[in-house]
């Protein structure tokens, strides 16, 4: 029969973990946006909880109550930390559109939706491609790409991130 002091022993290293793995992904989050003093904090935190974690469950490997609290706590910290991610979208991304033929349609559905968009041609390999860069949230790139996709199934698209952005147009977009 278990003691309840493995069960509660395990369970701490379990919520303890979750709370490292999400403070983990926050700072990566913020990490590069001018916030070294909060981001030195909670490397500063995150390194602290993972030291006693390890350290309670190196002391006895055999103990699988606290093992698998570790490995379901770092599973579950990850779960959470992408759910923060999604919530949060901290900092802005730069999206890249190459379309043949359907580039002047992206750019007005991304303004219609209340983006601002930048259109230029250039030479690809099948010939003249319109460009279209959209410097947006992180949490409306979804929204981005879906127009682009609508309008134009066969554009290529990819997404950067922008570290620093000044000036310009940053719509809100309507979400």
């Amino acid at each position: 029969m278990l003691s309840d002091n493995v069960v509660i022993s395990a369970l701490i290293i379990f919520v303890v973990r979750v709370l490292s793995i999400s403070i983990s992904t926050v700072r990566l989050l913020i990490m590069g946006r001018s916030n070294r003093i909060l981001v030195a904090l909670l490397a500063f935190v995150e390194a602290l909880t993972f030291a006693l974690t390890f350290g309670q469950v190196a002391r006895d490997l055999s103990n699988l109550w606290n093992l698998g609290a570790y490995c379901l706590g770092f599973s579950a910290g990850t779960w959470a930390g992408m759910l923060i991610e999604e919530r949060v979208g901290a900092g802005f991304a730069t999206v890249n559109i190459v379309s043949l033929g359907k580039s002047l349609q992206i750019a007005q559905a991304i303004r219609a939706a209340g983006f601002g968009a930048t259109r230029t041609s250039g030479e690809g390999s099948s010939g003249t491609v319109g460009l279209i860069w959209a410097v947006v949230r992180r949490r409306d790139v979804p929204a981005i790409v879906k127009i682009a996709q609508e309008a134009d199934p066969k554009s290529f698209v990819t997404v950067e991130e922008a570290r620093s952005v000044w000036r310009g147009f940053l719509g809100l977009g309507r979400s």
